[in-house]
């Protein structure tokens, strides 16, 4: 009887051995791999048994990237598009993946875990993907997908006789809704690329054709009659085929508007509408030797910045006529800028020169049978008469006149260069620069840029003289008084004159003259003295190097 007892308890305890045996293998491996992830485990086809955490994350990051870049083939029932899963919205939630896979094993009830531990070395078990939605991004995505046709909206269309329309068109639009739980469930299962299916639908013209050709009847009779337009004292007649010519339109909060092209009823308009003044500055001139201000003048021409918008209000009130104002020019130099200068009088000082006085005004003289350098003196006196030189101004002979050619009146005379007598086109204008030198001196201006000739000449005074070149050597003086200053030319078969009109501030005197020796030339020195208001006074000093008859250098 001991036998079956004993065949009886070793078939039961076998069983039951291998049952312990189970669980404790079970229960060392579990033990070994807490805070990992279980044994067997793959992620996106990607072996992460037993990982820690951080190595864990890092393969979930990089599952992350390879997400946003997979192919997502759209389809419609008559073509297919492509786009990146992340350019749809797509994105792996990395934190709820990596504690999925951590906690792969508590999805399972506590007995049944060995067993399914003890699968894990027959089948891997693939750990779940946490995917999220942006919702705006997929809208836009959609929309790139370039499978939308805009719907083409009516048009105006400006005819000689009438104004008619374009007809509008139906647009497309590939619809995102139901496409995100598309991907999200396709992306879960491991597809890829992931395909999903969209719905087209007809999008149509916010204005209907209809309402479009309502307005373009309602302009046709608008424009029947052209349009009469006042501007100043100038009033035109436009022909309807003009005004209608204007017109255009556009969309704007689902409704039609009427637009009119401002450039081109500017130029229909300036064809024939008179300017009513050209802008003119203010001059300032000596006549009968006296100050004579010519009063600046407003310019006012067509047509003013809100032309367009008068224009296109009578047309769409169906008004038969129209004023516009004049686009008003301003002067750059006013009547009360030049009254504001204080140019009223000759100014300087009285001095001698050649045997003549020189009262607030310098002259030099010539013989009247000079030929061309006589016509250049005359020409270059005459382009700088009535020179206006604001307060802080400088002027200079070059930068007013500019270079002497024979397109400016100039021709070709005896000159200096290089210390040799030469002919050149405007020769002798340096007796000009002389004579303005002497003007600006005894004027007591700042006489900025000079340079006395190379030889000395008799018909200039003695070191107080300058020469001319171009564009060097210049001769240039600044206006250092409070008030504007005329440059006022005039000119005689014998002579040349120029006298300075302002406001009487300074005049200038020579206090005195030394000569010294420097190689084959003179230095000659002259000392200026200038008188300013409240009895102040100031010196300097001019120099001249002239060098011997027959030298060409000291």
């Amino acid at each position: 009887m001991r036998a079956p007892r004993a065949r009886l308890i070793l078939g039961l305890g076998v069983p039951l051995l291998i049952v312990v045996m189970l669980l404790a293998a079970w229960a060392i491996d579990s033990s070994s791999a807490s805070g990992k992830v279980p044994r067997n485990v793959t992620l996106g086809n990607r072996d992460i048994s037993k990982l820690p955490e951080d190595e864990l994350a890092n393969t979930v990051a990089d599952l992350a990237d390879h997400y946003t870049n997979v192919e997502v083939q759209v389809r419609t029932a008559t073509q297919n598009y492509q786009a990146k899963a992340g350019d749809l919205g797509l994105a792996l939630d990395q934190k709820d993946t990596v504690q999925a896979a951590l906690n792969l094993d508590e999805k399972t009830s506590l007995p049944l875990r060995p067993f399914v531990w003890l699968s894990s070395f027959v089948h891997d078990r693939a750990g779940p993907l946490s995917f999220t939605m942006d919702s705006v991004a997929l809208e836009s995505g959609v929309a790139a997908l370039g499978g939308d046709a805009v719907a083409g909206e009516p048009k105006l269309i400006a005819g000689a006789d009438a104004i008619t329309i374009l007809s509008g068109r139906s647009g497309s639009r590939i619809e995102a809704e139901g496409l995100g739980d598309q991907v999200l469930r396709r992306a879960r299962s491991g597809e890829e690329p992931i395909i999903v299916t969209a719905n087209v639908t007809a999008t149509a013209p916010a204005v209907s054709d209809a309402a479009a050709q309502a307005l373009a009847d309602k302009l046709t009779l608008a424009t029947a009659k052209g349009l009469t337009v006042t501007a100043g004292i100038a009033t035109v007649a436009l022909a309807p085929a003009t005004v209608r010519s204007w017109l255009g339109s556009k969309i704007s909060d689902g409704h039609m508007e009427v637009t009119l092209d401002a450039e081109k009823a500017k130029a229909a308009l300036t064809a024939t509408i008179p300017a009513n003044n050209k802008v003119a500055d203010a001059k300032i001139a000596l006549v009968g030797g006296t100050i004579q201000i010519t009063p600046s003048r407003d310019g006012a021409a067509c047509c003013a910045a809100d032309t367009a918008d008068r224009l296109l209000t009578a047309i769409n009130s169906g008004e038969p006529a129209v004023t516009i104002d004049l686009e008003v020019t301003k002067p750059s130099f006013t009547t009360e800028d030049a009254q504001k200068l204080g140019i009223k009088e000759p100014v300087g000082t009285t001095t001698e020169w050649a045997g003549q006085p020189q009262v607030k005004s310098f002259t030099t003289y010539y013989p009247a049978n000079g030929g061309g350098r006589i016509l250049n003196i005359h020409r270059i006196a005459d382009l700088v008469r009535g020179t206006v030189v604001k307060p802080g101004e400088t002027f200079s002979v070059n930068g007013t006149v500019g270079q002497r050619t024979t397109a400016k009146g100039f021709v070709e005379a005896g000159a200096i260069a290089n210390g040799e007598h030469v002919k050149e086109i405007g020769g002798g204008v340096s007796q000009f620069a002389t004579t303005m030198f002497n003007a600006a001196y005894f004027a007591g201006l700042d006489i900025t840029v000079y340079q006395a000739h190379s030889e000395y000449f008799d018909r200039y005074p003695r070191g107080r003289e300058a020469t001319m070149g171009f564009p060097n050597p210049d001769m240039a003086w600044k206006n250092d008084t409070p008030y504007g200053i005329l440059i006022w030319t005039s000119w005689t078969a014998g002579s040349v004159t120029v006298q300075l009109w302002s406001t009487q501030y300074a005049y200038g005197q020579q206090t005195g003259s030394t000569e010294s020796r420097s190689g084959n030339c003179t230095i000659v020195s002259t000392q200026r003295t200038t008188h300013y208001p409240a009895s102040k006074v100031a010196t300097d000093t001019f120099r001249a190097r002239y060098r011997d008859k027959g030298k060409t250098s000291c």
